[in-house]
């Protein structure tokens, strides 16, 4: 996950030592340090600049296909960062893997799985449409995600399913999540935000991060 333009470091780093989270979006830096996670399934491009490197696949899969599980890598994180995905109301991981790169769009070839929040071998990568060998690959951050820690404008380039702002699910209707593979725990917030109003934006803006 690395579409947001001004990050906040994370807490946490690798036992692996993986260390791309710690380079704050800076392509060059995260390059000269890294050793891919993935090698037979996927490759990062790295980009001068902020926020412009991205995931590519190394195979070809079918809509359907298991891509990678974030295990044995993920570990559970002590504080929401840029790079952390939600696992649940206030559960989030740190991917410690290439998976990082694999950033948002909101017409998206990959959905991350996130079963159950307290097992590893539940979160998983998949793939929603068929994706060829060196297609980029991109997921919809909201699916995972309640609030952004940096929101940011999108740069997906799909015009007709653009939906502008990225700020997480809070600010999205039922309707268009709806259109997208979403997870439980953010359709289980969505559903409590709807019947209770903006009573969890309020818990959350209240816990310290």
């Amino acid at each position: 996950m690395t579409s947001s333009p001004n990050p906040a470091p994370s807490s946490t780093s690798s036992e692996s030592g993986y260390q791309g989270h710690l380079s704050l979006g800076d392509g060059l830096l995260a390059s000269h340090d890294h050793r891919p996670t993935h090698p037979s399934l996927l490759q990062v491009i790295f980009n001068k600049g902020s926020y412009n490197s991205h995931l590519i696949s190394l195979r070809t899969f079918l809509p359907g296909d298991l891509i990678t599980s974030f295990a044995p890598h993920a570990d559970l994180a002590t504080a929401r960062s840029y790079s952390t995905v939600q696992t649940g109301p206030w559960t989030h991981i740190e991917l410690n893997s290439d998976l990082l790169y694999c950033n948002h769009s909101c017409d998206p070839n990959v959905a991350f799985h996130i079963g159950d929040a307290e097992d590893k071998e539940s979160w998983k990568a998949k793939a929603i449409k068929k994706i060829d060998k060196g297609d980029t690959l991109t997921f919809f951050y909201p699916s995972t995600e309640w609030h952004m820690s940096q929101p940011f404008d999108c740069a997906c380039g799909q015009e007709a399913l653009c939906l502008g702002k990225i700020d997480g699910a809070h600010s999205i209707p039922l309707s268009t999540l709806k259109r997208y593979f979403i997870n439980e725990h953010i359709l289980k917030m969505k559903r409590q935000q709807i019947e209770k109003g903006a009573s969890l934006d309020e818990q959350e803006s209240k816990r310290q991060w």
